[in-house]
């Protein structure tokens, strides 16, 4: 084996320190300490990422992963993706159940481009402007399932795609007109392509049968280079640089494909395979950090992935299960961490003692401790599991306005809410607390939109009330920055969004759809909301101040449950609840975490 000193000044730097920005590979002599050091190695891989809100394939995409554009499909409604889930933009004028790669741009300033209306091959172009899509002039030639380049909004094509039979020509958009290009070497739809108007490359399709043909593009004219690894239609291509940069994921080859490639302007080469097979998917991105979504397997699904090719290893949100309760119940108190949890009261089958159980969780397990001071039924509460407060509950057929207080051990009782209330929102900590909203007692079930704070011993009715009163709600926050979500106002279930900044309610953007009976936790700024009712959902949105996107869903659909609401928007846990039955069972969410391949040392191992 050679020594350092013979391959010194050959690939390998003679350095005193590590350097400042080593790229990937890169291999030193570290003189200070004596060791031969490598920059850690990219890892291509896919991960799970937040799922759309609406099923579907055949759809278009444009940006990039942090920040893109899903369109079109079985819907003409668009979602907007910020890194970790999708919220709703603004609606396509024209419906394009086709949409596959007939867009580029950026989430702000993107351009559709032709397609499929659900009738005909349609000629209409719209633009986005992070908000809404306008119409502006039309494609020369309607066409479906063809492919575009460009990066930004005033300069890019579609080329190829299906008439009445494939095609081979392009069309060129300088942000108000468009003009022909050059024409493609090989006609085919269902194709992929990537990059700018004047270095931009198309790969994959299908002809009279599926191709594995590459082409670049210069601005002028296309010219075939090296082909894919696999032939397939229907993929997806991203890019954020000129062609000699590319990524192609998913399609068809006869059947649904998870391959993936890179190409580095003269080859391709397989690299990571997506989790999921699928084809008829979106997509966005680069050709280290790209965004897969929806698509079609069986069925359309909602379901996505992210790409990364880089030194750090991305583990994808996810829930995952934890430890049963001892006794399944809903309604119950939820406070505390997904570490350090508190399960308290709740609706049982068994006698009233059943409703005065509490248990601790450790992130492992649940033990029963000490009972309530007094019955806990349809109440809330929050703080954490050793400083803990519970107010209010339904007594059969009374209405509650106890308030009791755990200290990791026992239960007392403390001061009185001015009004009784059930299945209220309650939020904050111990010694600051805020109740709002709940059914009343005069008569049973009035749904209540007054507010009261807690100082950790007494109660006090504030000015400040819901504009839309309501039961069965769900807070997060502090006294002074709090969020109320959804509930059971008169008539049904509603999906209004309040925030409170501690005198007084202001609407917000609206929950996805009406639900109540979640589970929450997090802050104003970075909430998290899961399951519900109607329908039993497992359904999991994130809160970011502003909007509302999509998490990864729980693994089982429940409503009425315990919630850890001490927790974060990426650390919490769900248990309990009902899902058609009362069950025990618990959920633990994190958030996505990136760990970094840092420089290492060279051993002979």
């Amino acid at each position: 084996m050679a020594g350092y000193n013979e391959i010194k000044g050959l690939r390998v730097k003679y350095l005193s320190d590590d350097p400042a920005g080593a790229e990937d590979g890169q291999v030193w002599y570290n003189s200070t300490t004596g060791n031969l050091r490598v920059e850690g190695i990219g890892v291509a891989a896919w991960s799970a990422g937040g799922s759309l809100i609406t099923a579907r394939n055949a759809l278009g995409g444009f940006g990039i992963q942090t920040s893109s554009v899903m369109y079109g499909g079985t819907t003409n409604s668009t979602e907007e993706y910020n890194g970790s889930g999708f919220s709703t933009g603004g609606n396509l004028n024209t419906s394009r159940p086709s949409s596959q790669d007939n867009g580029w741009g950026v989430e702000t300033a993107g351009v559709v481009a032709s397609g499929y209306d659900g009738s005909n091959n349609t000629a209409n172009v719209e633009e986005y402007n992070g908000s809404s899509f306008s119409e502006v002039n039309n494609v020369s030639t309607a066409r479906r399932q063809m492919a575009s380049i460009g990066l930004v909004q005033t300069a890019g094509a579609i080329c190829g795609g299906y008439t009445t039979t494939n095609v081979n020509t392009t069309e060129e958009y300088d942000g108000t007109n468009w003009t022909g290009g050059g024409n493609l070497n090989t006609a085919r739809r269902g194709f992929a392509g990537s990059g700018t108007l004047t270095a931009g490359i198309v790969f994959s399709g299908y002809s009279t049968t599926v191709v594995a043909n590459t082409e670049e593009y210069n601005g002028t004219a296309w010219t075939s280079v090296a082909s894919i690894n696999t032939a397939r239609n229907n993929g997806i291509g991203a890019s954020n640089a000129p062609q000699s940069t590319a990524l192609l994921f998913g399609g068809n080859t006869g059947s649904d494909t998870g391959k993936t490639e890179q190409y580095n302007g003269t080859s391709w080469t397989e690299v990571a395979d997506m989790t999921t097979a699928r084809d008829s998917l979106g997509g966005s991105g680069t050709g280290t950090a790209a965004l897969a979504a929806g698509g079609s397997t069986s069925s359309a699904v909602a379901t996505t992935e992210e790409y990364n090719l880089s030194t750090s290893t991305v583990t994808a949100a996810a829930w995952a299960s934890g430890g049963n309760l001892n006794t399944s119940r809903s309604y119950m108190a939820g406070m505390g961490t997904k570490t350090a949890a508190l399960a308290a009261g709740g609706s049982n089958p068994t006698p009233a003692p059943g409703r005065l159980f509490t248990e601790e969780y450790n992130g492992d397990s649940w033990t029963t401790v000490n009972n309530l001071a007094a019955i806990g039924d349809n109440w809330s509460g929050c703080g954490t599991q050793t400083a803990a407060m519970g107010c209010g509950g339904y007594l059969s057929p009374g209405v509650s306005t106890a308030t009791q207080l755990y200290d990791g051990t026992n239960w007392t009782t403390s001061g009185t809410l001015n009004t009784a209330r059930y299945n209220s929102g309650t939020f904050g900590v111990q010694t600051s607390a805020v109740t709002v909203g709940g059914g009343g007692a005069s008569p049973v079930g009035v749904r209540l939109n007054s507010t009261e704070h807690f100082n950790g011993s007494a109660w006090t009715a504030v000015g400040g009330t819901l504009n839309t009163a309501r039961r069965v709600v769900n807070c997060f926050g502090t006294q002074t920055a709090g969020v109320a979500v959804g509930g059971n106002a008169n008539p049904g279930i509603v999906a209004n969004v309040e925030e409170y900044n501690g005198s007084s309610w202001t609407n917000a953007t609206a929950y996805p759809s009406a639900k109540n009976g979640m589970g929450v936790s997090g802050t104003l700024t970075a909430g998290l909301s899961f399951g519900g009712s109607p329908g039993f959902t497992a359904e999991t949105f994130g809160y970011d101040g502003t909007s509302w996107s999509t998490r990864p869903a729980m693994a089982t659909a429940r409503a009425f449950m315990g919630a850890a609401n001490a927790g974060s928007n990426v650390s919490t846990a769900a248990f309990g609840g009902y899902t058609g039955a009362l069950t025990a069972a618990t959920e633990e969410f994190t958030g996505e975490t990136t760990t970094v391949n840092p420089a290492r040392n060279i051993t002979t191992s």
